[in-house]
């Protein structure tokens, strides 16, 4: 049976043929890398489910996730973490699904305050002022890298480690984490959820990173979208990255220290420094 803190429901109002169902992060969920389908849903539409579903997001990524039961709920496992992973989901994340058929989930990924987040497009990025000496939008081309799998069992295992170890990690003032996508590498970007821009002093500007050594880069931080306080960090961040020698995994805390000027304390758990040998 369904209980409240399932957070769901199936919306049959507007169109039968594509139901939707909503769920909130739960602690239970992030613990077992598992989420749990509605019942309701399961029920109306169980039949035709298979062992796999593909789940699309806006930005254009497809993902394959395993479809099984556990303790008697049908839930998205095989697959799930990555996507997790990938997308930065944490808890008290909303996550809504509207269901295509064969098996094929259409989701929408909102923050803490319900409001959407804004994932660059697997097909193209555009780039803003990436180097200094570019003052000019650019627009590059990028593989797919939806079904994104990953490989090694070392590198897994440091990539588990290094997660869990920026989570125990609890700064004293307000903090974000963030898991470094291949886009983040690769396009020098990065997404600063709402519930921490709020605490910026100013709509459009120069934010510093620091790390622990005393090392200081500036870094653009810009509105996402007129209409949310979420923000992404571009021109700066480049160096920022080259200069830390930052990879794919490595999990980055920031933490505001102080204000007007913004500062942000960077603490980087590396995938490398928690590998299994």
């Amino acid at each position: 049976m369904a209980t409240n803190s399932d957070h769901h429901r199936l919306s049959s109002s507007r169109s039968p043929s594509h139901p939707h169902f909503f769920k909130i992060i739960l602690n239970a969920s992030m613990l077992d890398m598992k989420l749990r389908i509605p019942v309701k849903f399961v029920r109306e539409f169980g039949d035709e489910l298979s062992t796999e579903a593909t789940l699309t997001v806006p930005s254009g990524g497809i993902w394959q996730v395993g479809l099984e039961e556990s303790d008697n709920h049908l839930c998205f496992c095989n697959g799930w973490k990555d996507f997790v992973e990938y997308h930065s989901i944490c808890l008290g994340h909303l996550l809504v699904f509207r269901y295509e058929g064969n098996s094929n989930f259409h989701v929408i990924i909102m923050d803490k305050t319900t409001t959407e987040i804004q994932y660059p497009l697997e097909d193209e990025v555009e780039i803003i002022d990436v180097d200094e000496e570019l003052s000019t939008k650019h627009e590059e081309v990028r593989e797919k890298i939806g079904k994104k799998k990953h490989f090694g069992t070392s590198s897994k295992g440091g990539r588990e480690i290094a997660i869990q170890a920026a989570t125990m990690f609890k700064p004293s003032g307000p903090s974000f984490m963030s898991i470094l996508k291949p886009y983040n590498i690769r396009f020098y970007s990065l997404y600063v959820p709402t519930e921490f821009a709020i605490n910026f002093t100013s709509r459009d500007q120069i934010v510093t990173l620091q790390t622990p050594d005393g090392k200081e880069w500036r870094v653009q931080c810009n509105f996402l979208r007129a209409a949310t306080t979420a923000r992404r960090m571009g021109k700066g961040f480049s160096e920022f990255v080259k200069h830390n020698n930052l990879e794919e995994g490595d999990v980055c805390v920031f933490e505001m220290i102080e204000k007007q000027p913004d500062v942000l304390s960077v603490t980087v758990f590396r995938v490398a420094d928690h590998a299994i040998n």
